[in-house]
């Protein structure tokens, strides 16, 4: 049986934004890298309880995943000294999958049509694009989308969208592909305007269609690792409903 995506705690709704890991996942080179071993399982064990144990290898910037600072400057703050307090935050849905095709970038105009309809983008939260390339995750060669040369093509963050959404003074910023920048300019400007800054990037974003454009939260936890460039994340949104009782 799927998992579900959303449950509902009193008037509360949780999303989980976090794509499962396993072997086939989309990587930006191509090849995942992720392999889940069994070590022993219960028929091995000798005692009266029975344990089964894996080992897990992997690349740190696989499936839903956290860029710190230093993944790109080398002063920057690793995964594990980034604020609790910047990781539980509010969440805005930038939703441009009606126009988004496969190198569409989300523009400044983008931005000011959606704070025309829903205020003014607020501080210290976290923007995530969606674009609809997530329908694709099951779809590995799909997803990363690299033509004859190796170039990837899918929806990313134009550099100056990326630069109004920095001025909002937001936090971190999302998307649902393998990446807000496909690399194409010959640098990534989103990831040197954001990590240069001390935020941070959250990549490979699961369901935020679930979520409305406004007045959602996140818990977005990496795996806390010591000098960390890179980690998995997992991931979630929540939301209050409100009932009209009228």
């Amino acid at each position: 049986m799927k998992p579900s995506s959303t449950f509902s705690f009193k008037s509360q709704t949780f999303v989980d934004l976090t794509h499962p890991l396993n072997a086939q996942v989309a990587t930006w080179v191509g090849s995942c890298g992720f392999q889940h071993i069994l070590k022993r399982d219960h028929d091995d064990c000798s005692t009266q309880t029975k344990f089964r144990s894996f080992r897990v290898e992997m690349n740190a910037g696989i499936g839903t995943h956290m860029d710190a600072p230093t993944h790109c400057f080398p002063n920057g703050i690793s995964i594990a000294e980034i604020p609790l307090k910047e990781l539980v935050l509010p969440i805005v849905v930038l939703n441009v999958a009606e126009k988004a095709d496969v190198d569409y970038q989300i523009t400044v105009q983008d931005v000011l049509d959606f704070e025309s309809k829903h205020g003014l983008i607020p501080s210290r939260s976290l923007v995530i694009g969606y674009t609809g390339w997530s329908r694709f995750w099951n779809a590995p060669e799909k997803y990363r989308n690299a033509d004859s040369s190796g170039q990837v093509h899918f929806p990313t963050f134009s550099k100056e969208a990326a630069q109004i959404l920095f001025e909002r003074k937001i936090s971190g910023i999302g998307i649902d592909t393998l990446s807000p920048d496909t690399g194409t300019l010959g640098y990534f400007p989103t990831h040197e305007i954001f990590l240069g800054a001390g935020k941070y990037i959250i990549e490979n974003v699961a369901n935020a269609d679930l979520l409305p454009p406004v007045g959602a939260w996140a818990i977005a936890l990496p795996l806390k690792i010591e000098n960390g460039s890179e980690a998995p994340v997992r991931l979630i949104g929540f939301y209050e409903e409100f009932t009209d009782e009228h």
